[in-house]
């Protein structure tokens, strides 16, 4: 078989596969023969040069998302090997022992910086862990303390964004650089998808392959193609790049669609037009209550459907009705059955509220509880049971993004799909710079109208659901047009 450069096949040629070529599917000759003008051939170039660029521009974002993600997936096991002697006790809190209230444990968190003011109270997630005290300096910066629940002893504060965990998470997202960085990952996952599937029809089985070939598209990696044995050779470079491919493109998919829950634009109007649906929230749970501008991602992490929601507001009284206390509040929400490890938010304003939230690895433990200041009445109680059909599809989605739905299964699966794509992002420049003339790019050659218009049909798809992707979509459409008309011209 031919080989395939940047020079061919010819417009009359439809790609096929073989030890020797660079695409990863086959024709027969007679099916060459009868369509010489085949459409298929020069779409499948059309799409092989999206795949192409696409992969180009997006590697490196790929290579941040897939490193930081296999970090972060282990983040328990991280931050209490990182930071254990601030989240675990030496010796665990004994059934039936006295531990302070919380009131006490500000006291002494307050006594610790006394130039920052409480904010909230972080409850122990299980016996050998510690309490934590939320404070916020004059500047704005948030600390947490962390104390010993039993005696109030300080075992040390920390920045909350410079947790060791919170800087991956800001790395994976790419935040910790600012809204722009942070808009190029939602491009590049919205790309993802694109890759994903120009590459499952690039490797899709065409016609037959001769008698001892590998059936279909490629699901072996060979290391040797004509004498040149091992790794040397770009075909075993391209079939590693395409079998890892195929085997994970399902698990990736699934990771680039539920990852841009939390990105700028489609996220915002996903759960935008789930809300107008009536498919987000149930009607009574924010609607039906007087509520304050303090939106509830204000007091830190938060379920993603729940950040743009708007706290309650406590009724106004007058100034002779006491506040019920951190105490209080915690003794109220602890009787409504919440969860360990929920954190609670001490009131933002004066018409503010006490705001408990929790969420666990358990979806079912889900929970967010607001109480009025002056009472102690229940203002909101909601829990994951109460999320509308795409609220509860998004958080169900987003928990095993994380890794956490099903336990240690979830993350070695995950695991090895972001080991998988770092494999293909080191192979795809190694089989390009073996294939690559010298002194050229090397890149696919353009295909004629047609085949560019039913490429560009074929990604629509994922450019309209989404929108930031589709822009550029449009962007790269447009000087595709202005470099085949001036070929055109010049031809």
């Amino acid at each position: 078989m031919r080989h395939l450069s940047v020079r061919s096949p010819p417009d009359h040629r439809i790609p096929r596969t073989g030890p020797d070529t660079d695409l990863m599917t086959v024709t027969t000759p007679a099916a060459t023969a009868a369509r010489p003008a085949s459409l298929a051939g020069t779409l499948y170039r059309a799409l092989w040069r999206w795949h192409f660029f696409a992969g180009l521009l997006t590697l490196p974002f790929l290579l941040l998302l897939a490193s930081t993600g296999a970090i972060y997936l282990y983040k328990d096991t991280f931050d209490r090997l990182i930071d254990g002697h601030l989240l675990v006790l030496d010796r665990p809190v004994a059934p039936g022992e006295t531990t302070l209230p919380p009131s006490a444990l500000i006291q002494a968190a307050e006594a610790a910086l006394p130039d920052a003011r409480p904010v909230s109270y972080l409850a122990p997630a299980a016996a050998d862990r510690s309490a934590g005290i939320g404070m916020k300096t004059a500047d704005g910066t948030a600390l947490t303390v962390f104390l010993d629940p039993r005696t109030g002893q300080v075992l040390g504060n920390r920045a909350d964004l410079a947790a060791p965990m919170m800087v991956v998470r800001r790395l994976h997202s790419l935040i910790i650089a600012g809204d722009v960085p942070n808009l190029l990952i939602e491009i590049a996952g919205g790309w993802t998808v694109s890759l994903i599937l120009t590459g499952i029809w690039l490797w899709w089985p065409r016609g037959r392959r001769p008698e001892g070939k590998q059936p279909g598209g490629v699901l072996r990696i060979r290391t040797a193609s004509r004498g040149r044995p091992g790794p040397a050779g770009r075909v075993f470079w391209r079939d590693l790049h395409a079998v890892t491919g195929i085997l994970v493109a399902p698990v990736i998919l699934f990771l680039a669609v539920s990852g841009m829950t939390w990105s700028q634009v489609w996220g915002p109007a996903v759960r935008s037009a789930a809300t107008d649906a009536g498919l987000g929230y149930p009607l009574g749970v924010w609607q039906a209550v007087p509520t304050s501008p303090v939106p509830t991602s204000a007091l830190g992490e938060t379920a993603w459907t729940l950040e743009n929601a708007p706290l309650p507001r406590s009724p106004a009284t007058t100034s002779a009705v006491p506040d019920i206390g951190i105490d209080r509040a915690r003794m109220i929400v602890e009787t409504l059955g919440i969860a360990p490890g929920y954190k609670l938010a001490l009131p933002q304003a004066p018409d503010g509220v006490y705001t408990a939230m929790v969420f666990p690895h358990d979806l079912a433990h889900q929970r967010i509880i607001h109480l009025n200041r002056w009472t102690g009445e229940t203002l909101i109680d909601a829990s994951y049971a109460d999320y509308g059909p795409v609220a509860r599809a998004t958080e169900w989605g987003v928990n095993i993004h994380m890794g956490q739905e099903w336990g240690a299964l979830n993350r070695l699966v995950l695991l090895l799909a972001c080991l998988a794509l770092i494999v293909m992002c080191g192979a795809a420049p190694v089989m390009w710079w073996k294939r690559r003339p010298k002194g050229r790019l090397g890149a696919p050659r353009q295909a004629d109208g047609r085949s560019q218009a039913g490429a560009a049909a074929l990604m629509a798809v994922p450019a309209i659901i989404f929108p930031v992707m589709g822009a550029t979509m449009l962007a790269a459409l447009l000087v595709e047009t202005i470099l085949f008309l001036t070929r055109r011209r010049r031809a």
